[in-house]
C-alpha cells in the first residue's frame, strides 16, 4: 500500500504534497468522518464537497437507519463526479473520541475497502496530527494483512488497496515523516505476523535463525547463531533439554543493534521461538495443539522489533535474543520428573512438559545478564493459555516487580494500541514454583494463578 498527501479535494492527490517514496493513484472512495453533535456545515471540507456531493450526502443521511454514531459507516455510490463512492464515517460524540476510535476508524475504513474491491482511498480529514498520520497508516496496514503464502489467488486477483490519500489543508514534512514511520512500524509488525503464521514443518529453529539472519542484511545490525554444541559450552541445560526430544537441533539467535553511544547499557529482548509445541509427554490435546506453530511469535516480535529499530534509526542499543527449540515427543524428549541444569545454575525440576517457554526463556535471561548488562531486560512470550483466562484478547499481561517499568509498559501499550495490564509478583507466590527435589520447579500443583507463576518462576534467573 503507498500513501500520499494531498492539501485540496481537488486532483487528488497534490503532486507538489506527494510523500516521497510513495505514490498514489485515482481514489475510488472519498471517506468523510463526521461527529453526531456536529452540524454538516461546519465540517472542515463542506465548503469545498461539490454540489453533487452535498445533496447525497444529506439525503443519506435523511434516511431511516443512517446514524452518525460511533462505528457506523454509511456508502453512496456516485453516478458522476470525481470519486465513485462516498463513505461517511461515524464518529460518534466528539467528546467521546479517543486513540482507540481512531485506530478502529482506519481499520473498519481498510475492511470496507477491501470487501468492496477498491483500490484506492482518499480520507478527508478535518484535522490531521502527525501522530493521527502515523495510526491511519499503521492501523491501515495492520488491517489489510492478509497471510497467502500456501493459498491460490482466485481468478479476480486478491482484493487490495493499492493507495490511499490523506487530505488535510495543514499537512507538512512531519506529517511525511509520520507516514513513514507508521508504515515501517506496520511492515515490520506484519513480518512478525508472517514469521508466526510459517507452519511448524517449515518454520524449524534452523529457519527462524536463517529469517533473523535475513533480515539483518543492508540493516544496522549484527547476527551470531549459536548451535547446541557452543550452548552446551555455556551449560545451557534448560533450552538444550526441551529441544533433545526433536531432530531439529534449537539454537540460540542473537541479534545486536547499535544506535546509542558504545558506553549506553543495551535494551535487551528475549523473545521465546518454541517453533512447534506439542506440550511433550505432557500432549496437548489436538484441539489445543493446532496452532502451536505460533508458539514463536514472541522470538518473532522481537526478530521483528529490532529491524524496526534499525529501519527507525533509534538512537539507542538494543539487543534481541531467541531460544529457539521444537518440544516434541520421542524417546530422547525431557520428561516430567526430571532435573535440568539451567545456565544460571539453578536446577529445575519438571513438573510439567508442558511448560517449556519459561525453560528456554530462563537460559536466554541469564545469557542477557551475563554478556550484556542490559539496563532494561523484556522478555515476550506466548508463555501460557492462562492469560487468555485472565485478560481475553484485548490485552497481554505484564509482569514485572519494577513501579516504573509497569507504569512504561502501560503507556506504551496505551499510545501503540497493544495494551498490556499489570498482574502482581508478591512474594506469596512464591510458592507456585517451589520444588520438591530440584531448586524451582517449572510448573507447581496449583490451578491457579498460572501466568503469575510463569512470571514468578522467570525472575529467579533474573538478578536486579
Amino acid at each position: 500500500m503507498k500513501f500520499a498527501l494531498a492539501q485540496s479535494l481537488r486532483g487528488l492527490p497534490a503532486p507538489r504534497s506527494r510523500v516521497r517514496g510513495y505514490g498514489a493513484g485515482k481514489a475510488d472512495a472519498l471517506a468523510l468522518g463526521w461527529f453526531e453533535d456536529q452540524k454538516l456545515a461546519s465540517h472542515g471540507w463542506w465548503s469545498a464537497l461539490p454540489q453533487s456531493v452535498k445533496k447525497a450526502v444529506q439525503h443519506q443521511l435523511k434516511r431511516p437507519g443512517v446514524t452518525l454514531e460511533w462505528g457506523s459507516t454509511s456508502t453512496i455510490q456516485m453516478p458522476k463526479g470525481p470519486w465513485a463512492n462516498i463513505v461517511i464515517i461515524g464518529l460518534g460524540k466528539r467528546a467521546e473520541w479517543s486513540d482507540r476510535r481512531n485506530r478502529l476508524a482506519a481499520r473498519r475504513l481498510i475492511r470496507q475497502a477491501l470487501s468492496s474491491r477498491w483500490s484506492g482511498i482518499a480520507i478527508a480529514f478535518q484535522k490531521l496530527t502527525p501522530d493521527d498520520a502515523q495510526q491511519a497508516v499503521e492501523n491501515s496496514l495492520l488491517a489489510a494483512y492478509d497471510y497467502r503464502v500456501h493459498r491460490q489467488a482466485p481468478k479476480a486477483g486478491w482484493p487490495e488497496v493499492k493507495h490511499m490519500t490523506f487530505v488535510a489543508k495543514d499537512v507538512n514534512a512531519e506529517h511525511a515523516a509520520a507516514i513513514k514511520r507508521g508504515a515501517t512500524i506496520a511492515e515490520m509488525v506484519n513480518h512478525a505476523r508472517d514469521l508466526a503464521n510459517t507452519p511448524g514443518g517449515l518454520m524449524t529453529p534452523k529457519t527462524l535463525a536463517a529469517a533473523a539472519v535475513k533480515i539483518a542484511r543492508g540493516r544496522k545490525l549484527k547476527v551470531k547463531v549459536l548451535t547446541p554444541v557452543q550452548m552446551a559450552k555455556l551449560k545451557m541445560g534448560a533450552l538444550l533439554g526441551v529441544g533433545k526430544g526433536s531432530d531439529e537441533p534449537p539454537r540460540l539467535i542473537v541479534m545486536e543493534y547499535s544506535g546509542g553511544k558504545k558506553s549506553d547499557q543495551p535494551v535487551v529482548f528475549v523473545g521465546k521461538g518454541i517453533t512447534f509445541d506439542s506440550g511433550g509427554y505432557n500432549l496437548k490435546p489436538g484441539a489445543s495443539m493446532n496452532e502451536m506453530h505460533m508458539d514463536m511469535s514472541g522470538g518473532a516480535a522481537a526478530i521483528s522489533a529490532i529491524a524496526a529499530m534499525a529501519d527507525l534509526k533509534l538512537k539507542i542499543n538494543a539487543v534481541a535474543i531467541i531460544p529457539a527449540a521444537e518440544n516434541m515427543v520421542s524417546g530422547s524428549g525431557f520428561r516430567p520428573g526430571d532435573i535440568l541444569k539451567s545456565m544460571s545454575g539453578l536446577n529445575i525440576e519438571i513438573g510439567n512438559t508442558d511448560a517449556e517457554g519459561r525453560l528456554v526463556l530462563a537460559d536466554g535471561l541469564t545469557y542477557a545478564q551475563k554478556f550484556y548488562k542490559p539496563q532494561v531486560l523484556v522478555d515476550v512470550a506466548t508463555l501460557t493459555g492462562a492469560a487468555l483466562v485472565a485478560l481475553g484478547q484485548e490485552a497481554t499481561a505484564l509482569l514485572t516487580k519494577n513501579a516504573n517499568l509497569q507504569t512504561a509498559g502501560t503507556e506504551i501499550g496505551e499510545a501503540s494500541g497493544d495494551y498490556v495490564w499489570p498482574l502482581p509478583m508478591w512474594e506469596e507466590y512464591d510458592g507456585l514454583v517451589k520444588a520438591t527435589f530440584g531448586d524451582v520447579t517449572n510448573s507447581g500443583k496449583s490451578r491457579w494463578g498460572g501466568t503469575i507463576e510463569g512470571g514468578i518462576f522467570l525472575s529467579k534467573f533474573v538478578k536486579n
